[in-house]
Formats: structure tokens, C-alpha cells, sequence
């Protein structure tokens, strides 16, 4: 090989490896690139999701604080209240915050289907049944749920559901057997589907058990579910005659309501559940707290949760 031919094939050689260089090195810097503005997304994440936490637990505070000053006011509460107005999109550094204030003692609480020993209450579960009816539900959902809650391992007849169903699941699992903490424990029992869910769900609450119904904000199905007698126009019109300023006392409706009612009623509410949603930056946060409000004096969070109820 002649010495001009030697030099071509190393300059050859240099011309790759400098290529191979120049690409590896433009392959690390992209990494690097990469890697930085992953990072920095993810910082960002991070702040705004710390962020946006501030400000939902602001909304929260100041919840609190409508709801203790409407105390003071008055002890009604109704739809046409102040804290019964849907917060609009409100402006913050960065994006917007809105939220909703729902009274919980206008549905049926679930957790009352069971008495103070742990056991299935006849008269709730009949209540339960005429409410499922009333959405054109299958009644034996109540059974079962009075199961799911219920404290003994007994199935009631002819609805229920104990160890032996639920361990014949895939994959198998247990019931409660105790109080529950939110109503998306429904979507547990057997054959329970999304629809039924939501169908349900806007009328039925977990809350302590023993709370009583507020007849100023019941819906119509829960209105329903108070007695046989009880038609959808009757509760219709119940909710149509209400006064600008809510029923002040559950006698006004004594020449309304049929005297066979059990289920014990008020004009008041004590649990609440406010519903946040924060936009800050590209995060979007929601997040839900259970309010109890005790008197007119103090508001506490019971239960908070992100993303779900």
C-alpha cells in the first residue's frame, strides 16, 4: 500500500470516528435535554399540585365560614341560602378555583339502615326500598346494602348478601359489617353496576347514623321514600310550595305529609360536602370534604379526599 493511500485510509478512519463522536455527543446532549425539561415538568407538577392544594383548602376555610355565618343568621337551611350558590370560576395567580356546597341531609343516609346495636333496621330498609323504587330501581338492592353494613354475618331474607357471596367473587373479599365512609362502596356488591351508581347515588349519603332528613332540601325520590302514600307529585309540590325562606319548622307540613311517617325530619342540616376544583398552571385538582357544622360556632372537616368522592 503506497503512502498516500495509507494517509487517505487514517483520514477515512478520523472522518468516522469524528462523525460517531459528533453524533454520540449530540445523543447526550439531547438526553440531557430531555432529561431537563422532564425535570422541570415534573417540578412544576409538583408546585402546582402543592399549589393548588392551598387554594382548594382555602375554598374550604372560607366554606366554613359561610356556613358558620348562615348559622348565626338563622337556623333553616334551604336551597335559596347563600351557601346554596354554586361558586363561579373564580381568578387566582395562575388559572381559577370553583366549588359547590351540597346539603347531605337532603338524601338518605345509608348508614341509617342500621340501629345502634349494628343490626338491620326494618323500618330503613323499607324506607331504602321505596326509594329505589321511586327510581325505578330494584328493591333488593336494599337488602343488600343493610348487609354490606349490618355488624352480624346473617344474610336477611330474602335480599342479603354475607361471607358466602362475597367469597365466591373474583376476586373474593369480605363485607364491612360496619358503618361506611362513602357511598362509592356501593359499586362493591354483587352484580352492581355504573349506571345503577349513578342513578343512586345523588339521593343516598354516608354520614354518622341517626342523621334525619332535611325536608327543605330533600330531593323528590328521597320526599318519596318517607311513606307509600307519598306520590311524585305530592313531593313535587312539596318542593314547589316551599317558602322563598324554607319551611321553618317540619309542622307546616303536617296536613301534607301522611301521618305514618318514621324517619325522623328537620328544617336544619349539620353535614355538608363541598365539592372544589382548582385549574392552576396544567394541573387540574379537584378535591371533596365532608363539613359538619356544630351549631353556629365551629365547622369540621370529616373526611377530605382528591380526585374521587
Amino acid at each position: 500500500m503506497s503512502l498516500s493511500a495509507a494517509i487517505g485510509r487514517q483520514r477515512g478512519v478520523a472522518l468516522i470516528t469524528a462523525m460517531l463522536i459528533v453524533a454520540l455527543a449530540t445523543m447526550l446532549t439531547g438526553a440531557a435535554v430531555w432529561d431537563f425539561h422532564l425535570d422541570q415538568r415534573r417540578t412544576e407538577a409538583v408546585l402546582y399540585s402543592d399549589l393548588g392544594t392551598g387554594f382548594a383548602l382555602g375554598a374550604e376555610a372560607w366554606a366554613g365560614r359561610i356556613l358558620i355565618e348562615d348559622a348565626e343568621d338563622n337556623t333553616v337551611d334551604h336551597p335559596g341560602e347563600v351557601w346554596a350558590t354554586n361558586l363561579p370560576p373564580l381568578p387566582i395567580d395562575g388559572g381559577t378555583v370553583d366549588g359547590v356546597l351540597i346539603d347531605l341531609q337532603g338524601r338518605f343516609n345509608l348508614n341509617n339502615l342500621v340501629d345502634a346495636g349494628g343490626n338491620s333496621d326494618p323500618v330503613a330498609v323499607e324506607q331504602m326500598e321505596r326509594l329505589l323504587a321511586a327510581l325505578e330501581l330494584e328493591r333488593r338492592w336494599a337488602g343488600l346494602i343493610a348487609d354490606w353494613i349490618d355488624a352480624d354475618i346473617s344474610p336477611n331474607f330474602p335480599d342479603g348478601a354475607e361471607d358466602s357471596t362475597y367469597l365466591g367473587q373474583v376476586p373474593p373479599y369480605r363485607p364491612p359489617n360496619t358503618l361506611i365512609t362513602s357511598t362509592s362502596e356501593l359499586m362493591a356488591l354483587p352484580e352492581m353496576d355504573l349506571d345503577t351508581y349513578r342513578t343512586l347515588a345523588p339521593h343516598v349519603t354516608a354520614l354518622p347514623a341517626g342523621t334525619a332528613i332535611n325536608v327543605n332540601t330533600a330531593t323528590v325520590p328521597v320526599l318519596m321514600s318517607l311513606s307509600d302514600d307519598l306520590t311524585a307529585s305530592d313531593a313535587a309540590q312539596i318542593q314547589e310550595d316551599r317558602p322563598e325562606d324554607g319551611y321553618e319548622t317540619v309542622a307546616e307540613l303536617q296536613n301534607v305529609l301522611p301521618a305514618d311517617i318514621s324517619a325522623p325530619l328537620t328544617v336544619g342540616s349539620r353535614y355538608f360536602r363541598l365539592a372544589v376544583r382548582v385549574n392552576i398552571g396544567s394541573t387540574e385538582l379537584t378535591m371533596y370534604s365532608l363539613l359538619e357544622r356544630e351549631g353556629s360556632g365551629a365547622v369540621r372537616t370529616l373526611l377530605r379526599s382528591f380526585g374521587t368522592e
